[in-house]
């Protein structure tokens, strides 16, 4: 049995990885060298956001208004500078905390454990 943990680090933050590096390429023009660095990625694990062959489940995502508000706005103060290190690592735990408020984590984690069905874990 895998705690929800694993689920953010298998799931949860490759799609957000993906998520923002699409905005920054898309939207503030960045190379993907330079979106990869703002992130603390290679430029490979980017092609692969890109190309879908990691992060591919994005759509659970995009499809929660808060969560891709959150997305954008995360990318947004990436492009311009006004994140450092430590704000960076507060935003991914932001919108982990929102995943787990919205039960969207909690559908991820009982889609992969359905024995999990009647837990609250991700609520409490």
């Amino acid at each position: 049995m895998k705690p929800y943990c694993e689920i953010v680090a298998q799931i949860i933050l490759p799609n957000i990885r993906a998520l923002v590096a699409k905005e920054l390429m898309e939207k503030y023009g960045f190379t993907q060298q330079a979106a990869a660095k703002k992130l603390g990625l290679t430029q490979s694990a980017i092609s692969q956001y890109l190309r879908n062959l990691r992060g591919s489940q994005t759509n659970v995502l995009e499809k929660d208004e808060k969560i891709s508000k959150l997305i954008e706005d995360f990318a947004g103060k990436l492009a311009s500078g006004e994140m450092d290190s430590c704000k960076t690592v507060e935003a991914f735990c932001t919108l982990c905390k929102e995943l787990r408020k919205s039960k969207i984590l909690c559908k991820l984690h009982k889609d992969a454990f359905p024995e999990l069905e009647n837990c609250n874990i991700c609520t409490c």
